[in-house]
């Protein structure tokens, strides 16, 4: 986390702001510092002039002098207009009296006159200039017996009266100011500089979070996962670019999925085709071995007419008899080949409301010729209407072949039986038989085309394998269920319909 906050843009820009900050800084610092001194001492030596000019208004009033002369005015503090706070000394020229806004000792005066003494006063008389300000460092002695100095502006000149004034003014209290105000510019450019730091990577934050986020999506792209969308905040250049993002991911994500639904269609045909063409080898096979038999023996007994085998009218008759009956047999297995092809193409179902319990009679009436020389019976003895929606016409189909199928593998003193179950929106239609159980590695196989459980029993009785098949077909095409399973003494095989209309 920190190797990549160091190499973020946001880290980067916040170092770049911080070092132009800190060389401006350093740079207004060095600058300023030379301008603040400069600009206290033109302040301070401005302040003289200012209290010169004080004083020559404060002596130009002659009520001032006689208060001074009488001694009634013992210090020029507070008569004198002093903005700078200077120390000011008045001499007289005559008699070195000095007037001041100190109080005066004698070492002090010995200072002053001495240093009047010793400064080119007559500069002043014979100029045009009345004053010079003079940068002096003193050393004096303080209350303790120690040696100071201190350092001094002074202004010296003469008044209007041509009395002789010096205004000092310390030059370390300059340099105090100097050195607090370096200090204080000092503190308040840190402080800003690291404000200007938190609110560069606090802005940084901003706006590089949106860009975060977009690279994160734009991982996810790399990875084909085009559901990440970037949130648009803004109507910036940052939001254009989040847009065309997402408007990009739209259209990779389209493009992606026509081309799966593309490859998945193609697959799918590629499937279809080869289970066309499993089953197309499959029904070969078995009708080349369904009809190879009845061929066979449609054949033999042809040429066995043909080669004059049957004499008389008995052979002729049973010599035609079977190959009329075997012909029929190949016919049959034709129509329901056919019928079973239709079926599986998806031909379209004619749903209608009918009584099944009627349908289930008529078929049970029209399948006892097939019991009148066996002691089995059909039981059916519901009574009631139920009325189903199906195409009545595919169910006569299922309900003849389940009953052709018990009648073929009843046992010879059993019977058959057809009873409802009824449920909530559905009925289901059972027809049970008497007889031996269906192995259970044969009982997910029957409504495989053409599988035969016991293929000469099938055979005995002229069966193609092909109805189940018929049966599995229909009930597919009305989406309901149906199957076998064993009981104790016999198979039950069912079906259901729709008792109510789920249009």
């Amino acid at each position: 986390m920190n190797y990549r906050f160091r190499h973020s843009i946001r880290f980067k820009i916040a170092i770049i702001v911080f070092l132009t900050t800190l060389v401006t800084i350093l740079i207004s610092w060095s600058i300023s510092n030379h301008f603040i001194e400069q600009f206290f001492i033109t302040h301070t030596k401005n302040t003289l002039i200012q209290t010169y000019n004080s004083c020559n208004e404060f002596f130009a009033v002659e009520s001032n002098n006689k208060k001074l002369k009488n001694e009634e005015i013992r210090s020029l503090y507070g008569y004198i207009d002093n903005p700078s706070g200077s120390t000011i000394f008045i001499i007289n020229p005559k008699n070195y009296n000095i007037f001041s806004t100190v109080v005066m000792n004698d070492e002090t005066t010995a200072g002053v006159v001495s240093f009047v003494q010793n400064y080119d006063m007559n500069k002043f008389k014979y100029g045009d200039k009345k004053y010079s300000i003079v940068k002096n460092t003193f050393e004096f002695i303080d209350d303790d017996s120690a040696t100071e100095s201190g350092n001094y502006y002074d202004l010296i000149g003469v008044l209007d009266n041509e009395y002789i004034i010096v205004v000092r003014a310390s030059v370390d209290n300059i340099y105090d100011y100097v050195t607090f105000a370096a200090r204080m510019f000092t503190s308040i450019s840190l402080a800003l500089l690291v404000f200007e730091v938190l609110i560069v990577l606090i802005i940084t934050n901003i706006f590089s979070r949106p860009i975060i986020e977009m690279s994160r999506v734009a991982r996810r792209m790399s990875n084909m996962d085009f559901s990440a969308k970037v949130d648009i905040k803004t109507d910036d250049e940052i939001g254009e670019l989040g847009e065309s993002m997402n408007n990009m991911a739209s259209s990779l994500e389209k493009s992606i999925t026509d081309l799966k639904s593309a490859n998945l269609e193609l697959s799918n045909d590629i499937r279809k085709r080869e289970h066309i063409e499993e089953m197309r080898s499959e029904f070969l096979s078995h009708v080349s071995h369904e009809l190879k038999t009845p061929l066979a023996l449609i054949q033999g007994y042809a040429e066995g007419l043909k080669s004059g085998v049957a004499q008389d009218p008995d052979d002729l008759n049973y010599y035609c008899d079977v190959i009329s009956d075997e012909a029929s047999k190949m016919n049959a297995m034709v129509m329901k080949l056919i019928d079973l092809d239709q079926l599986e193409t998806g031909d379209d179902i004619s749903l209608e409301r009918f009584d099944i319990t009627k349908l289930i009679r008529d078929v049970i009436n029209n399948s006892s010729i097939l019991l009148q020389d066996s002691t089995t019976k059909i039981i059916f003895d519901e009574k009631d209407e139920v009325f189903v929606w199906a195409d009545s016409f595919m169910i006569e189909e299922v309900i003849t072949n389940y009953l052709t199928n018990a009648i073929h593998y009843v046992s010879s003193d059993g019977d058959i039986k057809v009873w409802y179950e009824r449920k909530e929106d559905t009925v289901r239609i059972n027809v049970y038989n008497d007889g031996s159980n269906i192995p259970e590695d044969d009982i997910n196989k029957l409504f495989i085309k053409f599988y035969k459980v016991d293929a000469a029993r099938t055979r005995t009785y002229g069966g193609s394998g092909i109805g189940l098949s018929i049966v599995a077909a229909i009930m597919k095409s009305h989406d309901k269920d149906y199957g076998v399973y064993n009981t104790e003494k016999g198979v039950v095989f069912y079906f259901e319909l729709d008792t109510k209309n789920s249009v």
